[in-house]
């Protein structure tokens, strides 16, 4: 399909916020074309497939997707060098949500956007801006496309951010497979080992399987798959998950906070592209449901009234929302990687894991 050569809200990336900020605008009367770079929308999501129960009860969302719910996570800090007492620590805390499908979550998304009026479109890639003009690629062919408004959802590595002059964001490497658990599990469970610079494992079970998965720095020097296996070894020689591998994807998570402006002109940013990631758990899928949803209105709005008011009160509600939040764990990611190498490396993740009492402590 040839995209409209105009439109009033043009949104980049069919993940939840670009869904949503679709949806939303479209709802809102905006003429509005969402595109998207993958083949079909939802494939290949780098995630773990963990949201918080509260957010399908406060954005009204779909059910259909959920797996399974989980109600704790435990917390293991691991020396995997130690063959006799690798567990160094261990805690609990409680984290009720649910593990998802996020391909169906993300197309569900998309198939509401398009129930709502926008026009949707898979394998649409954003290439450059040429003046006001925005060029997008279907497939071999290049359109050109005009539009009032544009809302970057097009995630960690946002080609929007970069055609506006935004610096990129720090990162963590994240890796992950889906592999068969021995028996079903009821916990989240995260691994904070000094070998996993700057991140962490997890364990999400999905019923019969779950995705085991590894964040760290995006550093040369570290080979991330290397590391994933040692964690798989573990896992394995612990009795909690089986030779195998199901599936394997992986990404970059922005670490680096929220952006210090996320409207640009008539650029308005949001979920990974506007830094609404968590800078210590990397969890972002919240942040870009309601970001979408608020950049999708506010874009509307300024069509409605033809000027760009509605832009400057969406950059108010996400510092609003997020900055104090945000700000707040992007401290403990800086006292994190500078205590990273101290021998107490329990102590350290103490004061910095977010299911410890020393991670409320404000640093100053």
């Amino acid at each position: 399909m040839v995209p409209p050569a105009e439109c009033q809200v043009l949104v980049i990336g069919a993940g939840p916020a670009g869904s949503r900020a679709a949806a939303a605008s479209a709802a809102d009367g905006a003429a509005t074309l969402l595109v998207d770079a993958k083949t079909r929308i939802g494939e290949q999501p780098h995630c773990g497939e963990f949201v918080p129960r509260q957010l399908f009860t406060e954005a009204g969302l779909d059910r259909s997707c959920v797996i399974q719910p989980v109600e704790r996570m435990e917390t293991f800090i691991v020396d995997f060098r130690s063959r006799s007492a690798p567990v160094q620590a261990h805690n609990e805390m409680a984290a009720p949500g649910y593990l998802i499908d996020r391909v169906r979550f993300d197309r569900d998304l998309a198939r509401t956007a398009a129930a709502q009026g926008a026009t949707v479109l898979s394998s649409t890639r954003l290439i450059r801006r040429e003046n006001d003009v925005w060029i997008v690629r279907v497939l071999e062919k290049e359109f050109e496309v005009r539009t009032g408004f544009l809302v970057a959802a097009d995630g960690a590595g946002s080609t929007v951010a970069k055609l506006v002059g935004m610096e990129r964001a720090s990162m963590l490497k994240g890796l992950q497979v889906e592999v068969p658990l021995c028996r079903p599990l009821d916990n989240t469970f995260v691994f904070l080992s000094q070998e996993f610079v700057g991140g962490y494992g997890w364990l999400f079970p999905k019923d019969k399987v779950a995705n085991v998965g590894l964040g760290v720095l995006a550093q040369r020097e570290l080979n991330v798959g290397a590391l994933l296996e040692e964690l798989l070894q573990w896992l394995k020689r612990n009795g909690m998950v089986r030779p195998g591998t199901l599936a394997r994807n992986g990404g970059l998570i922005p670490i680096s906070g929220v952006r210090e402006h996320v409207v640009r002109s008539n650029v308005l940013l949001c979920g990974d592209a506007a830094g609404l990631t968590h800078p210590i758990t990397g969890a972002g899928i919240p942040q870009a449901v309601f970001s979408g949803d608020l950049a999708g209105r506010a874009a509307a709005a300024a069509v409605t009234r033809a000027d760009h008011t509605p832009l400057e009160e969406y950059e108010h509600e996400i510092g609003a929302r997020y900055r104090k939040i945000m700000g707040h764990a992007l401290s403990k990611r800086n006292l994190m990687i500078s205590a990273w190498t101290r021998p107490d490396f329990s102590e350290t993740c103490r004061h910095t894991w977010i299911s410890f009492k020393g991670y409320r402590k404000r640093e100053r």
